[in-house]
């Protein structure tokens, strides 16, 4: 049976036929099989039912968070920042980019926003002082993906549904993870610049001209620490912080900024609904296909498979991160964390690695997977950003891939990195 539903699903995805689609034609295609007619009635009524998490809420609000951020143009303030706080070192320019990038990340939660928004502005910047544009469009590609490891993070609140995970938990998770990224590309865009010759060394903005920048960026700055410091503080549930966010979002916007109109707010809904709709859609498919996953016991198979393989902990958490990293360069995040998720997680769980842990290594590999040749959406973002061809730009971002490897085995090896601040507070 487990041949019938590889079988059915690979030809389908090869065609092109959409994920989510996929999920449900292959769950048909099993009930055939089956021969009971009756079990079709499982189909909707699962996925209906998948729905009915009140988590899942927090999905549209958060989406709607990043585009209100995104229309009142808070990118400027926060590369204004970034800038004056890391702009006179070697290869300024890509140093702003990083910062800009784990500022933005606690806003918006997702790397293609961050992308197209850091990366419109900051692409030109970089090719116009000099920069060349396949590193300018690398680091851009780079960076971006700490967006959904900082928290708010979308991956994050589909791993806490599916597996049933502390969405607190994993968003304190996230937050050094998130910053070791960004210092390690730090690090690898230093060495590129100064090997090929870019970013003169620029002399400090001042004191004075940091704190002003700093000062402006204060009310952008505010919306994750009053996502996180009203989760924490028990003021309210992940779910009312979304609703929160959004609220915050609109008064910085129309009131504080005054940068956002009444016509923005129609493409505003747009975005949200289409993207909700398309991930919600997913989810809903995701719960046919799990009841595949429990008929056949197919976490039982996936777990005899890997004691036979190994029993060894650290090997296994090895050949885990190599399949996500292929799974990565070629499949959607949300549904690799679906249907990875319940087939793996248990194993992690059964040799002693903690699920606030596991779900972190499995989205930080996930998400390092956007920006992996040759395939990885970041990538075509950045491109069609830059103009840069895809060819050129794999081939410039291997070192800053280098970086968030090194990181990512080290947060895998070290849970330290992952669960202090989720300790720290009691979520673990």
């Amino acid at each position: 049976m487990v041949a019938l539903i590889i079988g059915s699903f690979l030809p389908m995805l090869v065609l092109g036929v959409p994920i989510a689609l996929c999920l449900v034609l292959m769950t048909i295609f099993v009930y055939f099989q089956i021969g009971d007619a009756r079990m079709f009635l499982q189909i909707p009524q699962r996925m209906f039912s998948g729905m009915e998490m009140q988590l899942l809420l927090a999905i549209p609000f958060f989406i709607m968070t990043g585009e209100i951020m995104n229309r009142a143009q808070i990118t400027d303030r926060l590369m204004t920042m970034a800038s004056s706080m890391v702009g006179w070192l070697r290869g300024g320019l890509a140093h702003t980019n990083i910062v800009a990038s784990m500022l933005f990340a606690g806003i918006t939660g997702s790397a293609i926003s961050d992308t197209v928004a850091i990366g419109s502005v900051m692409i030109p910047a970089m090719k116009k002082n000099g920069y060349g544009e396949e590193y300018s469009a690398a680091v851009t590609a780079a960076s971006s993906v700490i967006g959904p490891i900082i928290p708010p993070s979308i991956p994050m609140l589909i791993y806490a549904s599916i597996m049933e995970v502390s969405v607190a938990g994993l968003f304190l998770g996230g937050m050094l993870p998130g910053i070791l990224v960004g210092l390690a590309l730090m690090v690898a865009a230093y060495f590129v610049a100064v090997k090929q010759g870019y970013g003169e060394r620029q002399p400090f903005v001042g004191v004075i001209n940091l704190i002003i920048a700093m000062f402006k960026g204060i009310p952008a700055l505010m919306l994750p620490l009053i996502i996180m410091g009203g989760i924490l503080g028990g003021f309210f549930s992940p779910t009312q912080a979304s609703v929160v966010a959004v609220a915050y979002g609109l008064v910085i916007g129309y009131v504080f900024f005054r940068t956002l109109k009444l016509s923005d707010l129609f493409p505003i809904l747009k975005h949200t609904v289409v993207t909700t709709s398309m991930l919600m859609f997913l989810l809903a498919c995701a719960k046919s296909f799990s009841w595949l996953v429990s008929y056949y016991n197919l976490v039982e198979h996936v777990t005899l498979m890997f004691v036979t393989l190994t029993t060894n902990k650290i090997v296994f958490l090895l050949i885990v991160n190599l399949i996500f990293l292929v799974v990565g360069m070629f499949l959607d995040m949300g549904f690799a964390i679906i249907v990875l998720g319940p087939l793996v997680a248990p194993v992690a769980y059964h040799l002693g690695v903690e699920p606030i842990h596991f779900g972190l290594i499995m989205c930080t590999n996930l998400t390092i997977g956007l920006a992996t040749p040759p395939f990885g959406l970041v990538l075509f973002a950045a491109s069609g950003v830059s103009g840069v061809s895809l060819t050129k730009l794999s081939r410039a971002i291997l070192p800053f891939l280098l970086a968030e490897v090194i990181v990512l085995l080290l947060i895998t090896y070290v849970p330290f990195f992952t669960m202090y601040f989720p300790k720290l507070f009691g979520f673990a």
